[in-house]
C-alpha cells in the first residue's frame, strides 16, 4: 500500500513538472525577424524575411518580403514605407508603398515584396519599415 502511495505521488509530481514547462512555454511566444524593423499599433508585421545576393561576399542584391495583419476591427487604408539602410541609419533606398487597404483584422496571404539593387547597395545593414498614415473606411 505504501509504495502504491509513494508511486502515485512521484507520477503526480512529474505531471505537474511536465504540464507547469509547456505553459511556460506557451506564454513566451517571441516575433523576431533578423534585420527588419517595425513599429506600428494598427499593423502587425506577421512575418519578415530578408533574401541577399551577394558576388565575392559583396551584396548586389537585397529583397524583403513582408506580411501584415490589421490590427484593428476596422477596414482601413495604410500608407507605409520600407526604407533599406546602412549600419548607421542612413537611408540608402525607400520605397513607399502607394495606399493599401485592409480589411477589418485581415492578415495577408500574399506577401509584399521590395527590392533594392542599385548604388551603395554594398552598404546595406537592415531594413525599416514604417507607417506613415492610415485612414478607417467607413
Amino acid at each position: 500500500m505504501e509504495k502504491k502511495l509513494v508511486f502515485l505521488g512521484i507520477g503526480i509530481i512529474l505531471v505537474t513538472i511536465a504540464f507547469s514547462g509547456c505553459q511556460e512555454e506557451a506564454t513566451s511566444i517571441e516575433k523576431i525577424f533578423e534585420d527588419i524593423s517595425f513599429d506600428s499599433d494598427i499593423l502587425e508585421l506577421v512575418n519578415g524575411s530578408l533574401d541577399i545576393a551577394k558576388d565575392k561576399e559583396i551584396i548586389t542584391r537585397v529583397e524583403v518580403t513582408l506580411y501584415f495583419k490589421n490590427l484593428l476591427d476596422e477596414d482601413i487604408n495604410v500608407e507605409y514605407v520600407v526604407e533599406f539602410c546602412d549600419k548607421n541609419d542612413n537611408v540608402l533606398y525607400d520605397k513607399p508603398y502607394e495606399i493599401k487597404n485592409f480589411p477589418a483584422e485581415y492578415t495577408e496571404i500574399s506577401p509584399d515584396i521590395f527590392s533594392y539593387h542599385g548604388e551603395n547597395v554594398a552598404d546595406f545593414d537592415h531594413v525599416s519599415v514604417r507607417v506613415l498614415s492610415y485612414e478607417v473606411i467607413e
